[in-house]
């Protein structure tokens, strides 16, 4: 289990703010919260990336930071974070290679990837050739190849296609049937509503909701507008725009 204990950070005018809540093992955390909310802040304190001024982040009680323990994490990076001009299969060796794995295993576990992606036919291709549905799956490959024990998705289906989502989609739901956990963060809220068992909900930088979540029996959305949405109180302002708008 991934424990965020406390953590803030201020940046500017903005900042995390004792932000806390727990990643357990197996579960399918939906993070959601409005742009600008915190979302990728936290997800940087979760790999290092940002300097805390009070807080700790914990794997099964231990510092995440200490003993190699963040190599049990991966991150599911947009392409811009992704080298382009490498072919697929030289990116994939270069994981494995970064990650320890011998060039015997590595391949291996490479054309286990292949298999599962359907990705065979572009490992030669130069990432920056493929299309946006194709650079996903790429992507994944490089995350799949770690096999890591927890994965964090930030917007893993933006800007791609409709068979590509859906391909996506189940890939995430073999992670889960494999005891993968995972955190993902996405402005579909049908995509998190079909996967999700834990919800956290964050907003300006402090977490508003974290709790188990029955994707059967209760709708995101429904939590969402119950913790984060403040509703239009005075329709009149509405109406009288309107009223304007036709009198012009």
């Amino acid at each position: 289990m991934i424990e965020i204990k406390k953590i803030s950070r201020k940046l500017g005018n903005f900042g995390l703010k004792d932000v806390s809540f727990e990643i357990k093992k197996g579960a399918v955390v939906a993070f959601v919260g409005d742009n600008g909310a915190g979302k990728t802040t936290t997800i940087k304190a979760l790999f290092g990336e940002l300097k805390l001024d009070s807080g700790e982040v914990l794997i099964d009680g231990d510092n995440l930071f200490a003993h190699n323990n963040l190599q049990r994490v991966a991150f599911f990076p947009d392409s811009n974070n992704v080298p382009m001009n490498i072919k697929v299969h030289d990116y994939l060796l270069y994981i494995c290679a970064a990650g320890g794995i011998n060039t015997d295993d590595a391949n291996k576990i490479i054309d286990n990837v292949y298999k599962l992606l359907e990705l065979r036919p572009y490992k030669n291709k130069k990432i920056k050739e493929l299309s946006s549905g194709w650079k996903k799956k790429a992507i994944m490959a490089s995350v799949l190849v770690r096999t890591p024990e927890y994965i964090i998705f930030d917007e893993p289906t933006a800007n791609v296609d409709v068979d590509s989502k859906l391909h996506f989609m189940s890939i995430l739901h073999l992670l889960v049937k494999q005891g993968i956990t995972i955190l993902i963060t996405s402005h579909i809220i049908e995509e998190l509503q079909e996967i999700a068992n834990y919800l956290v909900l964050i907003k300006k930088g402090e977490i508003v909701y974290a709790q188990d979540f029955d994707n059967k029996t209760e709708k995101i959305m429904d939590v969402y507008r119950q913790h984060m949405k403040n509703p239009i109180k005075d329709l009149s302002l509405l109406q009288k725009l309107y009223r304007e708008k036709r009198m012009q």
